[in-house]
């Protein structure tokens, strides 16, 4: 590919270079020319500055808060990396037991998800939505049991809420 001098050369007629005795115009095409080059290749590296991959740490903070992550610079940037990039598919899978489950095993939990809608006896073929009761006070429908939780475990209570989607019910045991 031609530079910029080269190409600013071409676009001028050829009588201007020819009566350039003094070579002022192609001192000005010197310099116009490399600003302009350098230009091109900063406009052309734009592309990598949106890639978590690429980018230089230093833009990873406008790409977490794109996504609503919280960026640290005194951290390494690499498992940050990978939180970013995971940060879309993270919040397709808020409020499933797959999600839940990921990020409660991500922080050592040890436990076991219930879902009481697997526990119920239908007793009737026209049974309406949380009109079907499970032993004790708990419905069918909306409602869901994490074992192995201690009271005490805010990480774990806090994973718990931001998974807890509207309208539902949940349960802990330790």
């Amino acid at each position: 590919m031609p530079t910029w001098t080269e190409r600013l050369e071409g676009l001028l007629p050829d009588l201007y270079l020819l009566e350039d005795t003094r070579n002022d115009l192609r001192a000005l095409l010197g310099i116009l020319g490399p600003t302009l080059d350098d230009l091109t290749a900063k406009i052309a590296g734009l592309p990598s500055l949106a890639s978590v991959d690429v980018c230089p740490p230093d833009f990873l903070t406008f790409l977490a808060g794109l996504v609503g992550v919280t960026y640290d610079p005194t951290l390494d940037p690499a498992p940050q990396r990978r939180d970013i990039r995971e940060a879309i598919e993270r919040y397709r899978r808020i409020g499933t037991l797959a999600g839940l489950r990921r990020d409660l095993l991500a922080l050592g939990w040890q436990g076991e998800i219930i879902e009481t809608h697997r526990q119920v006896l239908r007793l009737g073929t026209r049974g309406r939505l949380n009109r079907q009761k499970l032993p004790g006070q708990r419905y069918n429908l909306g409602i869901y049991g994490v074992t192995g939780v201690a009271p005490s475990d805010d990480a774990i209570h806090a994973v718990l809420e931001r998974h807890h989607p509207a309208g539902t019910r949940r349960w802990t045991e330790e």
